[in-house]
């Protein structure tokens, strides 16, 4: 890694793209922070989005800023935030420097106006993202020595007492670690495996959104596995893989290969063994919740099912569909099978061209015969002996004649 010295702090932030106009903007001083003046300082691609921290109103200030630079505002309220949107699809974050305190292990802290810049950055997670640029001259503040962690590869946090006041930071440390290809400390090590208790008290809201935000990353699968080796998911009652397997990696693939369009967290809860209703206890949404369980249970008996029916295209359909949504991609990322691959690749897609209206227009009346006759054209067509609407309309002839 090469690191952008502090004397050339200016010159990285004019390099950055899209940010040239937000400094011509600022309405006032205010300081570059967390893991853009990481990526900054270590050179990483540019990103179109900052954040930034105020020593005092920061709706206030973003409200200025949207005017200068002609884009939108958004606020938060909570904890005086605010977004500004402009030139396409760049945004810079604002945010009122701030102190935090906990009443209590795994508590959501209390939180209050910082009188400084120093007094923010001492409240963050890591020291790489304890550093912050004031602005606009473009001085780097670097309390904790972030520079030299950047430089060592290391995820250090700030005090004995992180991990324990806030055990969401070890979701964090594990997903740095592999983003950046770091490692932690020894004693940030020791700290988190110490710590690891702690994340039992986390609300199952809070759970869910640190392993949603894994599942976002390039390497999920190397986070969890790093997390496990942590004790992580023995003090959550679940498992999660003990190496880097490729799960995640093909059911990604299948996903994308196949337009599925699952949304990379529900192809990660996949890959987690958890008792039944451990997804109900971390707020996942019900159908979501209901199709990975299912997949989990239903995937020997498929595989069972279809074992010796891959030329038997009627009866994949069948048993796939007595299935759960997930139940197919799942078992078949779990282990090849040629039944499943040709439901994917040839079956899936297969409609009859004609429907109940058109049986009714043949004299049959609405009844469960309907479906019956359905049913059959549909097998039929799936095994290859009906190619089109005439032929469908001619075998349901036939059929309604018998």
């Amino acid at each position: 890694m090469t690191l952008g010295p502090a004397a050339n702090v200016g010159r990285e932030l004019a390099g950055l793209e899209r940010f040239g106009q937000v400094l011509e903007a600022l309405p006032g001083p205010a300081y570059l922070v967390g893991g853009t003046v990481r990526d900054l300082m270590s050179r990483r691609p540019p990103r179109y989005d900052f954040d930034l921290a105020v020593v005092g109103d920061a709706e206030r200030f973003a409200g200025h800023l949207a005017a200068r630079l002609g884009g939108t505002l958004t606020t938060y309220g909570q904890f005086g935030t605010a977004r500004v949107d402009y030139d396409d699809r760049a945004h810079v974050d604002v945010a009122t420097a701030r102190t935090e305190t906990y009443t209590e292990p795994a508590a959501l802290p209390d939180v209050a106006p910082a009188d400084s810049i120093e007094e923010d950055l001492a409240r963050r997670d890591f020291t790489i993202n304890a550093m912050a640029i004031s602005l606009p001259d473009a001085r780097l503040i670097d309390r904790f020595d972030g520079i030299a962690h950047l430089r060592d590869r290391l995820v250090r946090v700030l005090h004995e007492a992180s991990f324990v006041e806030d055990p969401t930071r070890i979701f964090r440390a594990a997903r740095y670690e592999t983003r950046l290809d770091f490692r932690m400390d020894p004693k940030t090590e020791t700290l988190a495996m110490l710590a690891a208790p702690g994340v039992a008290q986390l609300s199952g809201a809070r759970v869910r959104e640190e392993l949603f935000a894994i599942f976002e990353e390039d390497e999920p699968e190397r986070i969890l596995a790093r997390l496990h080796e942590l004790g992580i998911d023995a003090q959550l009652d679940v498992e999660f893989p003990a190496a880097p397997t490729d799960l995640q990696q093909r059911l990604r693939g299948l996903n994308e290969a196949y337009s599925l369009g699952l949304p990379r967290a529900h192809l990660g809860l996949l890959s987690i063994r958890a008792p039944e209703g451990w997804l109900d206890d971390i707020k996942v949404n019900r159908r979501i919740a209901d199709g990975v369980e299912a997949a989990r249970r239903e995937e020997p008996f498929l595989r069972s099912a279809l074992t010796g029916r891959a030329d038997a295209p009627a009866e994949i359909v069948e048993a796939v569909e007595r299935t759960g949504p997930d139940t197919a991609l799942y078992t078949l990322a779990r282990r090849e099978d040629s039944a499943l691959r040709r439901y994917f690749e040839q079956l899936r897609g297969v409609r009859l061209e004609v429907d109940g209206d058109d049986l009714r227009a043949l004299g049959l009346e609405e009844s469960p015969r309907v479906g019956e006759v359905l049913g059959e054209l549909r097998r039929r067509k799936l095994n290859g002996e009906l190619a089109g609407r005439a032929e469908e309309l001619a075998a349901a002839r036939e059929l309604l004649a018998e």
